[in-house]
């Protein structure tokens, strides 16, 4: 099963007729050309809403003809060398000498067939105003500001000095380059801080909260946990697993032994809404950011650090506030009742990944200098270790349930720079996720499901966590990529297509191009985002499935805690604009992981300039006409080989193949392939790293 995007589908109809102004099309001949494995009656639907907005008319029974009356599409345009492209339908726009100039990336035009049956574009759109962040060239007396992904320079006004990071917006385009006025000086483009405040600049992210903003946090912070209307769980063994370097602790998890043999798990979140009160000052801003950024070297936080590193956070030997999902699990860990309550707990330990992986690992309750958090020896207690070995037993079974019910497992390697006080990285850690991580990750998703199914029975409008199933035509495309690589699996055709990927995962599990295979899959997928239309989780393998259990660091788990709140109560709360929350969450969500990949690549880059003339052993991870993209093995560094840096040939890529081909030896490069490369250049302000390929290992 596969999503089917019906705005692209018939954008596509669309467009066969607007190519093909004179030509008449049947069913069957318009189904052949979208290329997608549809039911008539689904093509049906989309050729009837063409045929309502008059792009086409029927020419005679089951026939079909562009009507000429209909001039105009609208598509949204990404900028190449000497034309546009529709990046929905791959349309391609050729550029008239008057075209050349005043199209940027993401502009919306009007595009049409002129008397010559060319596509032309007839008009732009009403265009929002754009920031652009770059650094200032000096040309004389002129200032330009530089932006490696915009191919022209802005002509901008205001003080500024060479190298400044500033940004700014077009006020005008009547000649070869546009001109504009600066908005912000960020700083020099030599300091770190400047190029990660640049970023967050770039993507409109908050660097600071307002005086107004944490002047409301102080006055919160004098709010005291208390038991008053609340269950009182502080006898009862607490504990929360982290990160080694975290700051803010969201969740904790608790275990009690029952008369009746069974277990009575505690799945405790940061009870944020009982300080974050709704429609303040404060509320508003955490609406607003919608959720923390994960930068290379910092955290931009949703709420003040007051809130969420103190006042919230489930510090150890302090009594806190939360909302928790408390499960009774019988000998064969079967749910046997769940209850959702507001508790107060107080947290035995602070534990990291590592200290509970080895006590997993090694079942014991001495924990040596090496695996813990201040880096001496201690002891736990025996209930800890008991609690610990048992949490991971369920979890491991919750695990095993969730492959047999159709979730996607991935474990992709991640790299975390380590940075000096200048913000300089000097080195780097690959954050590997083991079973401590999947213990905690297991119920955090048993919670996160039990509130959306809890939700869901009350009939309420919510926010619910949703992945559509994939489209058909990425689906091939991954096939088509896992084939090149050597995996030869069966994609597209089958009945389960969430089992098919699982196998194909755990084929390439032990191999190099395992992280480049993880990555392909993720970029198959639909994107998950949050609405108030419960579709599933596709790549959960979930029905209902919302998010709760992080409310520091996410404001969707904000309203959720509001909403499970009511309904405990049984309270009727005021009805709100959900779905535009959603929208917002989302977009926001996207925002920042887009701030988070750029802030990384910076730090790649800035690693990389230090080992100019290094060898390093990497994997091929892309291509394209310029040359071929790898992966560095050890650190995951991504840069480029240009065709003239290969050696022994002269090299040209296969399209048609995705490989790259030696004119004189046909020696080939392919996904997958490993190759000694030396890195010869890098360009921060282009955030690029180059390379040179010695040799290929075969």
């Amino acid at each position: 099963m596969f999503k089917i995007n019906t705005e692209i589908l018939e954008k596509k109809i669309t467009f066969l007729f607007f190519e093909n102004p004179k030509k008449t099309f049947n069913l069957k001949q318009i189904k052949y050309f979208i290329g997608t494995k549809i039911e008539e009656r689904d093509l049906m639907k989309m050729l009837f809403s063409v045929l309502r907005k008059d792009y086409i008319k029927e020419s005679g029974r089951g026939k079909y003809i562009y009507n000429k009356n209909k001039r105009y599409l609208v598509g949204i345009i990404k900028k190449r060398v000497k034309t546009l492209v529709d990046i929905e339908t791959s349309i391609e726009f050729k550029l008239t000498k008057s075209e050349k100039t005043g199209f940027l990336e993401g502009d919306i035009v009007y595009y049409w067939i002129d008397k010559k049956e060319k596509i032309r574009i007839a008009s732009l759109k009403d265009r929002e105003l754009i920031k652009y962040v770059g650094h200032i060239k000096k040309d004389g007396k002129v200032n330009l500001l530089k932006n490696s992904n915009l191919d022209f320079d802005i002509i901008v006004k205001g003080e500024c000095k060479e190298d400044d990071i500033v940004s700014a917006h077009i006020t005008d385009w009547k000649y070869s380059l546009p001109e504009g006025k600066i908005l912000k000086i960020i700083g020099n483009k030599e300091e770190t801080n400047t190029q990660i405040h640049a970023i967050l600049e770039e993507y409109n992210l908050p660097y600071f909260f307002s005086k107004e903003v944490l002047k409301e946090a102080n006055k919160i912070s004098k709010k005291k946990a208390s038991s008053i209307k609340r269950k009182d769980l502080r006898n009862t063994l607490t504990f929360t697993i982290d990160p080694d370097d975290a700051k803010d602790f969201d969740d904790a998890l608790s275990f009690k032994k029952l008369k009746n043999n069974n277990v009575e798990i505690g799945i405790h979140i940061a009870d944020v809404t009982h300080y974050l009160e709704k429609n303040t000052l404060l509320d508003k801003e955490a609406k607003k950011r919608a959720t923390s950024v994960y930068l290379s070297d910092r955290v931009v936080p949703m709420l003040p650090e007051i809130l969420s590193n103190d006042l919230c956070s489930l510090n150890p030997n302090e009594d806190k506030n939360v909302f928790s999902v408390l499960v009774e699990i019988d000998n064969n860990y079967n749910i046997i009742s769940k209850e959702f309550s507001k508790c107060l707990i107080n947290s035995n330990e602070r534990m990291s990944y590592q200290e509970a992986q080895h006590v997993i690992e090694n079942k014991t309750e001495k924990l040596p200098a090496d695996v813990t958090i201040t880096k001496k020896k201690r002891s736990l207690s025996k209930e800890l270790v008991e609690a610990i070995l048992h949490l991971n037993s369920v979890a491991l079974k919750l695990k095993e349930k969730r492959k047999n019910e159709g979730s996607v497992f991935f474990n992709k390697e991640e790299v975390r720079f380590v940075v000096n006080d200048q913000g300089e990285p000097t080195d780097y850690k690959i954050k590997k996720q083991k079973q401590a991580n999947f213990l905690i990750e297991e119920f955090m998703l048993l919670a996160n499901v039990l509130v959306a199914k809890k939700i869901k029975e009350k009939n309420r409008t919510a926010v619910f966590r949703v992945h559509d199933y994939p489209d058909e035509e990425k689906i091939i495309e991954l096939e088509r990529f896992a084939k090149n690589l050597g995996y030869y699996v069966k994609l597209s055709n089958v009945k389960n297509i969430n089992v098919a990927i699982n196998s194909l995962l755990k084929k390439a599990e032990n191999n190099p191009e395992k992280n480049i295979l993880d990555m392909m899959v993720i970029r198959s997928m639909s994107k998950a985002k949050y609405s108030t239309n419960n579709i599933g989780h596709f790549g959960l393998g979930f029905n209902d499935y919302t998010h709760f259990t992080s409310p520091i660091r996410r404001y969707p788990d904000v309203i959720v805690h509001r909403l499970l709140s009511s309904i405990i109560l049984k309270q009727t709360p005021k009805q709100e604009d959900l779905e535009n929350a959603c929208l917002h969450c989302s977009k926001m969500e996207e925002t920042a992981t887009k701030a988070e990949r750029a802030s990384t690549k910076m730090m790649q880059v800035k690693y990389m300039s230090k080992r100019i003339n290094q060898k390093f052993s990497a994997i091929v991870s892309g291509m394209n006409e310029r040359g071929i993209f790898v992966e560095i093995k050890e650190n995951k560094c991504e840069g480029l080989v240009r065709m003239k840096d290969i050696p022994n040939d002269y090299f040209v890529y296969d399209h048609k193949n995705n490989k790259v081909v030696g004119q004189n030896t046909h020696e080939e490069y392919s996904f997958g392939d490993e190759v000694i490369i030396k890195v010869i250049g890098t360009d921060l302000d282009k955030k690029h790293i180059d390379f040179k390929i010695l040799e290929r290992k075969e």
